[in-house]
């Protein structure tokens, strides 16, 4: 086992002294000379700085953390991805937690992080309501992505004009009946886009059907085969294009079997698959990276408060599968 590296050894190799290397990586300034040998040392030695230590000695921990849902979703992925380049920016660390769409897991993590003394803390479709959050007494900025809450700052797609401009899309390039894919329990955000999905059907005299599957199984397909036979559907709005590439694979097989016509299918998210598949996918851009630099500004520039619901306008990216 090899003996742990310490500040006596940075001071036999770098030639300053064991009580100005301490000062360095307690942070006090010295010179540059000084700073870069410490470096040098530091780095050949192999030592390992005691970030934990430093935590408890600093008024501030330059940690922010974000909690989701799931990383099987891309769309939180482009979250996490883009935090990290902003925390990144301004010498902080992301805590990454999921919360697998639980309530008690979302309270639990929420006390374990801010026993770090995390600066701030960003909330992506969280599974709590107002009244859970201000019973918290949470003393940190915390800005919620994706979800409107009363008492703190929200950020969130317009996902009901969305839902229904992708809506009217879709119903435009069908002739039969158009149908919304969704999941028994949804989030705030799925909901607002079946609501803008029924409007759109409304105004074009549609039925508007809906096929719901529970999320603790997997997607039925040949049930859904038989639903989408049996309503005469010829187009899908999907929860999110994760489930649509599924979907689309599974009807396009039929498709070209000849048992069914082809199916115009599309999501959400734009998902990075989406425009290089066959055939591309329809989708709605939520711009995701401008949401997450608009709550990084609001953090960063001490902004949070009042608590307000910013809204943040999506983008229609009309492609083969829906035409």
């Amino acid at each position: 086992m090899t003996a742990k590296v310490t500040i006596l050894d940075l001071e036999k190799k770098s030639g300053i002294s064991k009580t100005t290397i301490s000062r360095y990586l307690h942070g006090v300034k010295v010179s540059s000379d000084k700073a870069r040998r410490i470096e040098e040392a530091i780095a050949e030695c192999g030592y390992i700085r005691n970030n934990f230590a430093q935590l408890l000695r600093s008024s501030q921990s330059n940690l922010i953390a974000v909690l989701i849902p799931d990383l099987d979703n891309p769309f939180f992925l482009k979250i996490i991805k883009r935090l990290e380049e902003l925390a990144d920016k301004q010498g902080k660390t992301l805590i990454i937690k999921t919360t697998k769409r639980s309530v008690q897991a979302e309270l639990d993590t929420i006390s374990f992080v801010r026993g770090f003394r995390v600066e701030a803390l960003f909330l992506c479709r969280s599974e709590l309501d107002d009244e859970m959050l201000d019973a918290m007494k949470l003393d940190i900025p915390v800005i919620s992505l994706d979800r409107s809450f009363k008492h703190i700052t929200s950020i969130l797609s317009n996902n009901f004009k969305s839902g229904h401009d992708l809506s009217k899309h879709l119903i435009q390039h069908c002739q039969g009946e158009v149908m919304f894919f969704s999941r028994l329990h949804e989030s705030d955000s799925v909901h607002e886009r079946i609501r803008g999905f029924q409007e759109a059907c409304v105004q074009a005299d549609k039925v508007g059907y809906q096929y719901k599957y529970d999320v603790e199984h997997e997607i039925d397909f040949e049930d859904l085969y038989s639903f989408v036979k049996q309503y005469k559907i010829e187009g899908i709005i999907c929860r999110n294009d994760n489930e649509a590439v599924k979907i689309l694979a599974f009807l396009s097989d039929k498709a070209n079997k000849g048992e069914i016509k082809p199916i115009k299918i599309c999501g959400f998210d734009n998902i990075a698959l989406s425009k290089h598949m066959i055939p591309k996918l329809t989708t709605v851009d939520q711009r995701v990276e401008e949401m997450c630099d608009i709550a990084f500004d609001l953090f960063s520039n001490d902004d949070c408060f009042p608590p307000r619901t910013i809204i943040h306008e999506a983008d229609l990216i009309i492609r083969e599968s829906t035409l």
